[in-house]
């Protein structure tokens, strides 16, 4: 018999922008991190005499009045106390749009083949294309290469459910996909179900190969403007216990939103 792989973990840098935060890289410490999510960017200004006039851009906070900013989003995330104890904050995986709100972008389609690679980290969201006003998140991990990550997006107009919607199109076209690994291929399959009676619309899906010991379970739910979005990377199963703490997590998101 051949052995079995330890699932590792795959960190993703959050596709929304961080305001004062430089963009995040490819994960260097996991070859299979191939393609880290695009960091949003305001633009370059163009200069003076070389483009005719154009109306000014809208700035950060447009649309924004009743979105709750990256330190609000941050406070209603999980607490290390509601995890497990084996679990331990990574500050590097603690980002928020702090009082700022990101400027309104364009979506951005993203490519079949780059999607299903996004589904595989913590920042998954980006597999929908669109930018967030706002954002906070955070990661929890152990030892054993384990992971609970966390994050809460607000969204202008009806981002948010084209977010849901577009995740659900990722989803079902990356219904099985190649994983690169450690120099060689390895074959992931997603089970996808939706969560009725979580928030205002939440699905659930669960990524296994059989040349990995455990799985992930990943879970989208949106409140109103905000998208909640949880990564569970378990060794021993498929981390079907991280759906139980995001049914609280977007309780939190329910009570101040």
């Amino acid at each position: 018999m051949s052995q079995r792989l330890r699932r590792a973990v795959l960190v993703a840098c959050s596709a929304t922008a961080v305001l004062g935060l430089a963009a995040c890289g490819p994960d260097n410490a996991n070859p299979s991190a191939t393609a880290a999510a695009p960091a949003a960017s305001a633009g370059t200004a163009s200069s003076a005499g070389t483009a005719p006039a154009t109306a000014p851009a809208p700035g950060p906070a447009a649309g924004t009045a009743a979105l709750p900013n990256g330190n609000k989003l941050n406070a209603m995330l999980l607490p290390a106390s509601a995890l497990p104890q084996k679990l331990k904050l990574d500050p590097s995986g603690t980002k928020s749009t702090g009082n700022g709100f990101n400027p309104p972008l364009s979506p951005s389609a993203v490519p079949a083949p780059k999607a299903c690679d996004m589904l595989n980290g913590t920042g998954w969201i980006s597999a929908a294309g669109i930018n967030a006003a706002s954002f906070a998140q955070n990661d929890y991990t152990d030892e054993s290469q384990d992971m609970f990550a966390q994050e809460l997006d607000a969204y202008r107009g009806n981002d948010a459910q084209t977010v849901m919607a577009n995740l659900q199109k990722a989803l079902t076209a990356c219904h099985t996909f190649t994983v690169a690994q450690n120099g060689q291929n390895y074959t992931a399959t997603v089970a996808l179900q939706s969560l009725p009676g979580v928030g205002d619309e939440a699905l659930q899906a669960v990524i296994t190969s059989p040349d990995w010991t455990g799985g992930s379970t990943l879970v989208a739910a949106r409140v109103g403007s905000v998208v909640v979005t949880t990564y569970d990377n378990d060794q021993s199963n498929t981390g079907t216990a991280g759906v139980a703490l995001t049914k609280t997590l977007v309780k939190n998101a329910a009570s101040v939103h």
